[in-house]
């Protein structure tokens, strides 16, 4: 729904505001002209425009020390379910989630504090490492408890990212926040001189023997017919496919916006490209079976994930092409994010051919506010390799990691048109 997103009325700030067509308290006139417009009181703008609007507004005034309080929410803890283990030898723990507990959030100026059924569970700012959100759940890393999944049933789960946000920056204040995930970083932590050349080392990793092949009959055939399939279903267009090299190592960086993305990525080049996936995405017999033959591996985009940084090394190693979507997740209002710092520190390190990958129209097909596709043309475009100086991990510095990733911005943008 629309006000998974827009969850305030960007006219005049309340909550559960919209009633058919019209906010409830302002009476403000509301038509959804697309997905990614919207018309309020005959006023056209993009959804991300009115998103801005909502996010301007300052968190609600309490005299009682609670800024909000959330209706049923579903509260799981990770389990550590065996081991995964992949094409090209990649290898990882794999985790699920066990539902612990159901109750309601309230939030304060200094916590977060869940009211169970079966006890309190209070989460001090002070202890919080990263803040992110999958679908409608809302993931918290305590340096106390771990990661904590809140899966809001009956309300948005962004509004909750957003207002956690708010209260994280102020609560941290004056030190500035640029990142709550895979951890919390700040602007003043940012490294401003490199480290010296003897403490540098190269980025390699043991090589594993199973499923070291690089091919699958089974997963041949699936591409061959998804190809046409995908085209006819979803109106896909693909440009630059030349600019994949036929062999060697290279990492493609893509913007994201919709589910599909990795999907005809994952189709239509004639090499395969190996992708992260949330760890979230590998439940379920078959599901996993099919996510591992397509060349992916997990990834808890919600911790710092040595893992699978160090499967991230082996396909390059490899030889292999590495795909990655530098914002860690989907756009919610159709433009891009800032990219990853420890993805751009990745692709320094790595000193391969980076190839851009620009997507335009995905975020009209889904966007995350929805469930439901819609028709539309996507165009998926290619670019040349390009090539940066190959930059040791100690010996990064912020003017490195920021040069890098204004350029490639730039460039994923230009390719994207001008739809972000």
């Amino acid at each position: 729904m629309i006000t998974d997103i827009l969850y305030r009325c960007p006219i005049c700030s309340s909550f559960d505001w919209l009633d058919g067509n019209t906010c409830r308290s302002c009476k403000a006139e509301v038509e959804i002209l697309s997905r990614t417009r919207i018309a309020i009181n005959g006023k056209q703008e993009s959804i991300a425009c009115w998103y801005d609007k909502v996010l301007a507004f300052d968190l609600p005034e309490t005299q009682t020390g609670v800024i909000l309080e959330s209706k049923q929410v579903k509260l799981a803890i990770e389990e550590n379910s065996g081991v995964y283990k992949g094409c090209g030898g990649m290898t990882a723990n794999h985790f699920t989630r066990k539902t612990f507990d159901e109750g309601t959030l309230t939030l304060t100026p200094e916590s977060l504090i869940f009211h169970g059924r079966s006890e309190t569970k209070p989460v001090p700012f002070d202890t919080v490492m990263s803040i992110t959100i999958e679908s409608n759940t809302i993931i918290v890393v305590s340096k106390d408890c771990g990661p904590l999944f809140f899966d809001f049933l009956d309300e948005s789960g962004k509004k909750w990212e957003d207002f956690m946000q708010q209260a994280l920056r102020k609560f941290h204040a004056p030190k500035e926040i640029f990142e709550f995930y895979p951890r919390i970083r700040f602007i003043g932590d940012r490294k401003t001189k490199s480290q010296s050349e003897k403490k540098t080392r190269e980025l390699r990793m043991p090589v594993r023997k199973w499923y070291r092949s690089d091919f699958s009959l089974f997963f041949a055939i699936v591409r061959k017919i998804a190809k046409p399939l995908i085209k006819t279903l979803f109106s896909v267009r693909i440009e630059g496919l030349e600019n994949i090299p036929d062999s060697g190592s290279a990492i493609m960086l893509v913007n994201h916006c919709s589910f599909l993305d990795s999907v005809i990525l994952g189709v239509f080049p004639k090499r395969y490209i190996w992708f992260m996936a949330k760890n979230s995405q590998y439940k379920g017999a078959v599901l996993f079976w099919f996510l591992r033959l397509g060349r992916s591996f997990p990834v808890r985009r919600y911790n710092t994930d040595i893992q699978a940084v160090r499967n991230a090394i082996r396909v390059v190693q490899q030889g292999h092409i590495l795909g990655v979507f530098p914002e860690g997740e989907r756009s919610w209002d159709g433009r891009m994010l800032p990219f990853k710092e420890g993805t751009m520190r990745l692709v320094l390190a790595l000193g391969k051919p980076i190839i851009p990958v620009g997507i335009s129209g995905a975020y009209s097909l889904m966007p995350r506010w929805t469930s439901s596709i819609k028709r539309v043309p996507v165009t998926i475009r290619i670019g040349d390799p390009m090539l940066f100086e190959q930059i040791p991990l100690s010996q990064q510095t912020s003017p490195d990691i920021q040069s890098v990733t204004q350029t490639l911005r730039k460039r994923i943008l230009s390719l994207a048109g001008d739809q972000l």
